[in-house]
């Protein structure tokens, strides 16, 4: 599960549907609505929270009787970006001398065994990585995640979670929201390597959701537990304390509940507005 940049977070009587951006110094909640003491209330009167650039971001991962690891997003400075672009530029060099000189030694084989070699004949390509197919990162106005981020940050930690839950018998799916970085190809070229399967986002949430239950929970113990946190590091230990300390019991009650939800929706036509 993970939570999406605080573009795409709605708050709504208290409850945040697709995530917990923390800003520093703040709060939860992205406006305030303030007066002073010698003012009438205006519902004009309003102040913007959202801060020039992209909230911390917080990414956990958790299955049926297992809570695996947790990630926290900072936000991305020139000099990462920098690094980034040059790493992605070496992979793609890298990946692009792989293909074609695999596709030359099949060639050769082809040619040994004096088989036809289907993709000449049909005048397809010369070459088998084109520029077309080199991963790019993706646009970060505001120093947001991207597939690459997502990929070395969340990802590489969340996968050989994946991996060591296949070993031990138990089936383990990944299931993301449709975020720019979830759906970026070389977040899913990286799963699809290492033989990890995904599943769709589920409808009808949080009811039929089991990981939106936890933002909930995890937002209103930061608010109860700690005072509003004044740097990066105190609002990333905030969180990894909170994660550590979900129980278990919790998580498989939001697993357990989501069939007979399922049940309920399926009764009321595939409708889920049957709460009071």
């Amino acid at each position: 599960m993970s939570i999406s940049t605080f573009e795409n977070v709605m708050y709504k009587a208290g409850y945040c549907r697709h995530g917990t951006p923390a800003q520093i110094g703040d709060q939860r909640g992205l406006i305030r609505t303030w007066c002073r003491d010698d003012e009438v209330y205006n519902q004009d009167v309003k102040k913007d929270r959202k801060a020039p650039g992209a909230a911390l971001q917080f990414f956990g991962a958790f299955r049926y009787n297992n809570k695996g690891p947790c990630h926290v997003y900072y936000h991305e400075t020139q000099e990462e970006i920098d690094e980034g672009e040059r790493a992605l530029e070496w992979e793609n060099l890298v990946t692009k001398a792989q293909s074609n000189s695999s596709q030359l030694t099949a060639r050769a084989a082809l040619q040994v065994l004096k088989e036809s070699d289907v993709n000449l004949r049909r005048s397809t390509r010369k070459l088998q990585h084109v520029k077309k197919h080199d991963y790019h990162r993706g646009i970060r106005g505001r120093g947001g995640v991207d597939g690459y981020r997502h990929r070395e940050g969340a990802l590489k930690k969340v996968v050989p979670w994946i991996q060591a839950m296949k070993h031990q018998g138990l089936e383990c799916k990944l299931l993301e929201d449709r975020a720019p970085a979830h759906k970026s190809r070389i977040a899913n070229d990286y799963l699809t390597v290492e033989q990890v399967e995904k599943i769709g986002w589920a409808g009808h949430s949080p009811d039929v959701n089991a990981t939106e239950h936890a933002w909930p929970l995890l937002r209103k113990h930061v608010t109860r537990k700690f005072t509003p946190s004044k740097s990066e590091l105190e609002c990333e230990q905030q969180w990894i304390v909170l994660w550590e300390a979900l129980p278990i019991e919790a998580i498989n009650r939001w697993v357990d509940q989501v069939p007979e939800m399922v049940r309920r929706i399926i009764r009321n036509g595939g409708n889920n507005n049957f709460h009071g």
